[in-house]
């Protein structure tokens, strides 16, 4: 491994993970650095940021300090959107690995917050040691809390202590004071056994997931431009593995779960409709399920349609239409839209306003984009919101059809991919 970046709050745990893998670099070769959250929220949150920012210079390793800010309205609570918060910023990180600090007891607390809540296989599997979608490593996961802070006394090390971990109003900390002493007292291996039974769980987890790739290997479909699943796909299945495969599929598309209710509905609805029928399922805050013909489509939930709006791309690596939509230009060799016409001419972005005509095959004829679009698959929000790439007064592409025949790119030249 290259790169580390440690998640470092300046307590304990952190620290003394932060001091482990320092001592490491000595036999190992890796770099690494610290990030550190600051969410505001405690009146000591400056003096922490200063803690962090000692130890780092103390040891030589390079901090990032990230200020983040939780919303008004919070969805997930107080815990759960400075964890979302906290999260999002270390992902940005570009190191190989993020480690977290994590123990066993923290794995004894989440499995227990997610009995509460009701949650299934995947929830009570709790954190794993590697997770390989977001570059997550947690070595200590399997260390106790005494083993811990032992290494910190031995090492003389320093560390700073959250007031606000004594507030049992928050149910992790009402669980780690409360709940897990009381249970340890009574049942002395308690914490060995929830983490044990947490990797039952994430064994079984994997069998679902791999069942699911199987159930959705023939139908499967995501892209840049559209995520969509088959309808027949999931009729074929059991109730029980239809679930699956949709649990599995909007965890793909980065979906909160929904309740049990709400994916029996989904499910019911998507099933049981005509092919006809207009389905619009509220998913979360975000996002709705649509479903179009045999297909059913994760949809942002207030996707406008922006009329008679009109861009000029100027190099940029990243666009954002007026309806929230992303365009990513990369410049390639042979493909894309040819770059010798942008040398004195203008790429224009602009929304369809009729009357447009489009030839991206030399052997067929040139048609209107309105009949392009209706003989195509796309779903009736897609039309509407199709952006279309002029240079000059010409249209020369069109997302999901191709590059007019005037303007595509040969093999040794260079062309601008527009990724939608």
């Amino acid at each position: 491994m290259k790169s580390m970046t440690v998640a470092l709050s300046g307590g304990v745990d952190s620290v003394v993970l932060l001091h482990l893998l320092h001592q490491l670099q000595k036999t190992q070769t890796f770099t690494l650095k610290a990030s550190h959250v600051h969410h505001g929220l405690s009146k000591n949150a400056d003096k922490w940021v200063t803690f962090c920012e000692k130890l780092c210079r103390k040891l030589s390793i390079p901090l990032d300090v990230n200020y983040v800010k939780l919303p008004q309205k919070k969805s997930l609570g107080i815990e759960g959107e400075a964890r979302r918060l906290r999260y999002e910023k270390l992902l940005q990180s570009k190191s190989d690995l993020v480690v977290l600090a994590h123990h066993e007891y923290d794995q004894a607390e989440t499995f227990l917050l997610q009995l509460i809540r009701g949650a299934g296989v995947k929830g009570l599997s709790s954190m794993a040691h590697f997770d390989d979608s977001r570059r997550l490593w947690r070595p200590l996961l399997n260390a106790s809390k005494i083993d811990i802070e032992s290494y910190a006394k031995k090492h003389k090390l320093k560390w700073i202590e959250d007031e606000s971990n004594q507030n049992i109003d928050f149910d992790r900390n009402f669980i780690r004071s409360k709940v897990l002493p009381l249970l340890k007292n009574r049942f002395n291996h308690i914490i060995k056994v929830i983490s044990r039974s947490s990797s039952h769980l994430a064994e079984a987890q994997h069998l679902l997931d791999d069942l699911a790739q199987i159930d959705l290997k023939s139908s499967l479909k995501s892209d840049n431009y559209k995520r969509k699943l088959n309808v027949k796909t999931l009729d074929k299945l059991s109730n029980a593995r239809a679930k699956n495969a949709l649990r599995f599929w909007l965890e793909m598309n980065d979906q909160l779960m929904p309740s049990r209710d709400l994916l029996d509905e989904l499910l019911r609805q998507v099933l049981t409709a005509k092919k006809d029928a207009t389905i619009k399922i509220q998913l979360s805050k975000e996002f709705e399920i649509r479903r179009y013909q045999d297909e059913i489509y994760i949809v942002p939930k207030n996707l406008q349609t922006n009329k008679n709006y009109e861009m000029i791309w100027a190099g940029e690596s990243e666009i954002i239409l007026p309806n929230g939509q992303k365009l990513m230009f990369k410049k390639v060799k042979g493909r894309g839209i040819n770059l010798k016409f942008l040398n004195h001419q203008k790429l224009i972005i602009r929304n369809r306003q009729g009357g447009e005509f489009f030839k991206p095959h030399s052997k067929r004829p040139t048609k209107k984009i309105k009949q392009l679009l209706q003989e195509s698959d796309l779903p009736p929000w897609e039309r509407e919101n199709l952006p279309l790439f002029f240079v000059g007064e010409d249209l020369a592409f069109v997302p999901n059809f191709g590059i007019d025949m005037k303007f595509q790119t040969k093999p040794r030249e260079l062309g601008l991919e527009v990724i939608f």
